[in-house]
């Protein structure tokens, strides 16, 4: 086990032992700006956790583009829009200090940060990272992102694209729905079609190992599709309702007539967390429980970014 404390050269360092370096690795880092991918050459399947919120990408301490090259060698990115930590897991080795992924940092910033073997440290980081892998970044959502980019401008000087003053463009940000689900027993008809919906939904599957997959029937029209995020509200009696964290739609079974009702099946797939009671939910996040059991689409954005934040904040 060795502990060093590291205040020169940091980024050299760090972008050869990650070159070096053939497995995933984990990382969370508040800011990803341009040329980044080169700086930090993460291999396949590793996991990447940084702010790439509206915000951050205005003000071009986050590029899309190069988050997109990472996702294009295989690379899982997530975003944690409050996130501030700085914390690299390369093998067995992690560094942890105060330099994001940026040229500032790498040629203009006074950086610190350990590097340290401990097992127990290394562990505990890799945990940490992994914890806050919830809100995946897809290529059509960069791209949608990358429109609203804007090189950071230089100190004493101008932006060198110019200021977008009084845009109205916005990403088209994935779209988050809640579930209104009650337990219940299936129909041997029922139970049918969802068997029958499971080899294609498993070949759908990103993380087979590490997440779960969850599926429920929906009874009528099926506001669900491919790529959309659901937070399930499970009401399982007796007043007990829990919410999940969200899982990503990886198929939907076409809906087939059943007696006098349409039945469709979905199929998602999310990480396993600690379900919520639906009342403290809603008092943690600061908003009513009736909005927690409405069906659809979640139209208010702050209401998907406390829930986000809750499940990252309290794992």
């Amino acid at each position: 086990m060795t502990t060093k404390f590291l205040s020169k050269d940091i980024w050299p360092e760090i972008t050869k032992t990650v070159r070096n370096n053939k497995k995933p690795c984990f990382v969370a880092v508040a800011y990803f700006g341009a040329g980044s991918s080169s700086r930090l050459p993460l291999s396949m399947d590793s996991r990447l956790v940084v702010n790439a919120s509206e915000g951050a990408v205005k003000s071009g301490q986050t590029c899309p583009k190069d988050l997109l090259k990472l996702i294009q060698r295989g690379v899982m990115v997530y975003s944690v829009p409050n996130l501030h930590a700085k914390v690299f897991i390369v093998g067995r080795m992690a560094y942890i200090g105060s330099n994001n992924v940026s040229n500032n940092s790498a040629s203009m910033l006074m950086e610190a940060a350990i590097r340290t073997t401990d097992s127990s440290v290394v562990s505990s980081a890799r945990k940490f990272v992994s914890d806050l892998c919830l809100d995946e970044l897809t290529p059509e959502f960069l791209k949608q992102l990358d429109k609203l980019y804007q090189p950071p401008k230089i100190p004493g000087g101008n932006n060198t694209k110019g200021e977008m003053k009084g845009t109205s463009r916005r990403p088209e940000l994935t779209r988050y729905l809640l579930a209104q689900l009650v337990l219940g027993d299936w129909s041997p008809r029922e139970q049918e079609l969802h068997d029958a919906g499971l080899p294609q939904a498993k070949k759908h599957r990103k993380h087979p190992r590490s997440w779960i997959m969850d599926d429920f029937p929906w009874y009528g029209k099926c506001p669900y599709v491919k790529g959309d995020s659901v937070f399930q509200v499970i009401d399982e009696g007796d007043g007990n309702v829990f919410v999940t964290n969200p899982g990503k739609v990886i198929h939907v079974m076409p809906k087939e007539q059943i007696g006098n009702k349409v039945v469709s099946f979905v199929y998602i797939e999310r990480p396993e967390r600690r379900r919520r009671r639906i009342n403290t939910l809603a008092k943690a996040i600061g908003c009513k429980e009736k909005k927690l059991r409405r069906k659809g689409l979640i139209r208010d954005r702050s209401i998907v970014q406390k829930l986000l934040n809750t499940w990252a904040a309290t794992l």
